[in-house]
């Protein structure tokens, strides 16, 4: 059961260090988009909001549960 246990949350972990990862992807990208974008929108804006609070929130997360990644650097850094 333990084991069971730490695989499930392993793979949880991945999942959440993944979309982390995207999300941090797409909020470098959001940033290189606004500095170039000369008539910036009400809907842009609160579509960048929610996607730096979705990134907060999955981030805080993963540092709450002491995610590790199998990978050779950490998503989990600012």
């Amino acid at each position: 059961m333990i084991g069971k246990r730490h695989k499930v949350k392993k793979a949880g972990d991945e999942r959440l260090l993944k979309v982390v990862a995207q999300l941090q992807r797409q909020l470098a990208e959001q940033k290189v988009f606004d500095q170039t974008t000369i008539d910036y929108s009400f809907d842009n804006r609160v579509l960048n909001k929610i996607l730096h609070a979705k990134f907060i929130f999955l981030y805080e997360e993963a540092r709450r549960r002491n995610t590790k990644s199998s990978s050779s650097s950490s998503v989990i850094t600012r």
